[in-house]
């Protein structure tokens, strides 16, 4: 998978969301970190999603909304160029390997207030093992 991202702006990576056919959510998947991005970080929000599209047989969740989790992307601060990043997505169903490739572009505006959101530089890079929540509302 191929993601194009903007200095210091969280970017979605994938969204999961599974519901039953009453359209119950059902279980979320566990996100774990297999590469970290050199430069960047990764991260979870629980959120509701508007079924467009039913995998399966049954269509009675379109255009309903059901619970599920989105992967984020945060570029470093000033920083532009490729990144990259693998994690799976692990339910008791299914086990999903996703390997990212980012293309960062230079941030639109000041990156000073979204700096705050993610590692400085001067920061280790995350390790692999389960992926964090995100700490700061999406813009």
């Amino acid at each position: 998978m191929t993601v194009t991202a903007r200095t210091s702006e969280e970017t979605v990576i994938e969204g999961y969301a599974d519901a039953d056919n009453k359209c119950a959510p059902v279980e979320l998947p566990r996100l774990l970190l297999l590469k970290s991005p050199e430069h960047g970080v990764v991260c979870y929000r629980i959120e509701d999603f508007e079924v467009a599209g039913d995998s399966g047989g049954d269509q009675a969740c379109i255009g309903r909304w059901v619970r599920g989790i989105s992967v984020f992307y945060l570029a470093r601060s000033g920083y532009s160029g490729p990144d990259s990043l693998r994690y799976e997505a692990v339910t008791d169903r299914r086990r999903d390997r996703v390997a990212v490739r980012v293309t960062v572009l230079p941030g639109l505006g000041n990156d000073s207030d979204a700096a705050s959101l993610g590692a400085s530089p001067r920061e280790s890079a995350m390790s692999p093992g389960p992926i964090p929540a995100c700490v700061v509302p999406v813009s």
